[in-house]
């Protein structure tokens, strides 16, 4: 490497996981509050912060309310997207949470932009096997001159796959990027903001939180729909957390997915200890209350965080998660997220693919253990996490 020194994650210490102020009780009625938002009304910041904080039965409480409003607006019917890392590590980013930064040394075995014939199969798999959305995702900061050609060709690869939503991840985007991606037939981007603005430059310092935004509302110019949303257990403060949620609310995108750190080895954030199971879905309970139409995904760290309370997730409020493989980890097998579904008595629903808030201002996973891969194509995962 010439211009930056691979590390061995230099971890950081000054950002950790802590249980700041909690409440076991709620200063207000959950249920009022549920009924407010039912019947039009909003969530405000103070009850936001109150609610990130509670802890043990509170938390319950709070699921059923959310589970209210998520039943309200969504009714039973649930999606499922599937994400496939078309171009593979080498980035030249900083984020200290992610495995492909060149920054780091993860283990990771980076790979170029694949052929479009393996995202048209990949695509395929996805459809076949319980996806609603399929996505290409390139790690790097945005796409290059050079590779924009091979970006096209991916997304005509996908678009020969009919009955599905045709996404992608790319970085930043130009204007001139943004309306060929429209016009190619790609229906939504995701750029996610990850944190607040204010922890941002704590995780990443190649780039702005506001270069996000930027992008975010590029694509929405053009008449993209977009996918935002952030990761949680970053060290965050729950003053992060409000800002992060009500900054979505601002941009009003159409999907919001939910990560939650999966701390990989060699990344800065590597000693962070994972946010226990009850916290993560009053996370989730409390951005459906803020964000009570979107498209809400649990996606990233979903597995490893939730474990045996994954299907909790749809009951906080959650309407859709991430099926199949991650970035740089394997998820289970599509057949066990179907079966979940099924067993909780909400629909698999393949025709929804999600929507912001109008009113708002502006087939089975095969193989087994660590080197299972989804179809016939093998994906630079890294084993073991």
């Amino acid at each position: 490497m010439s211009t930056m020194q691979k590390t061995n994650g230099g971890l950081d210490p000054a950002l950790e996981n802590r249980d700041e102020n909690t409440l076991t009780e709620a200063p207000f009625d959950l249920l009022a509050l549920s009924r407010r938002i039912i019947n039009g009304g909003e969530m405000t910041r103070e009850e936001a912060d109150a609610c990130f904080r509670l802890r043990g039965d509170a938390v319950y409480d709070l699921m059923y309310a959310a589970n209210r409003v998520r039943r309200h607006f969504h009714g039973n019917k649930v999606t499922f997207c599937s994400i496939l890392a078309s171009k593979f590590g080498r980035c030249s980013e900083d984020c200290k949470f992610c495995a492909q930064s060149s920054f780091y040394n993860t283990g990771i075995e980076p790979h170029s932009m694949m052929e479009g014939e393996e995202v048209e199969k990949a695509t395929e798999f996805a459809r076949e096997n319980g996806a609603s959305a399929f996505g290409i995702v390139n790690s790097g900061r945005g796409p290059s001159q050079r590779e924009w050609p091979k970006i096209m060709e991916a997304v005509q690869a996908m678009k020969k796959v009919d009955g599905i939503c045709h996404c992608a991840t790319l970085g930043t985007l130009s204007p001139e990027q943004a309306r060929d991606l429209k016009e190619a037939g790609v229906r939504r981007i995701n750029h996610n903001l990850e944190t607040s603005e204010r922890h941002y430059a704590k995780i990443v310092t190649t780039h702005t939180w506001q270069d996000r935004v930027k992008t975010l509302k590029l694509a929405q110019e053009v008449g993209l729909e977009t996918c935002s949303g952030g990761i949680f257990g970053m060290g965050e403060t729950v003053e992060d957390r409000v800002d992060l949620a009500f900054s979505l609310k601002a941009l009003n995108p159409d999907v919001v997915p939910l990560n939650f750190l999966h701390p990989i080895a060699g990344t800065p954030l590597a000693h962070l200890k994972p946010l226990e199971p009850l916290v993560i879905l009053g996370i989730i309970a409390t951005i459906r209350m803020i964000l009570p139409k979107q498209d809400l995904k649990v996606a990233g760290g979903r597995e490893k965080n939730l474990r045996d309370m994954q299907s909790w997730g749809f009951y906080a409020g959650a309407t859709s998660g991430l099926i199949g493989n991650y970035l740089s980890t394997y998820g289970r097998a599509n057949s066990e997220d179907l079966q979940m579904i099924r067993d909780l008595g909400l629909t698999w629903d393949d025709d929804r693919v999600g929507g912001g808030d109008p009113d708002a201002v502006p087939a089975e996973t095969i193989g087994g253990g660590a080197a299972r891969a989804n179809g016939s194509f093998s994906l630079p995962v890294l084993a073991g996490n």
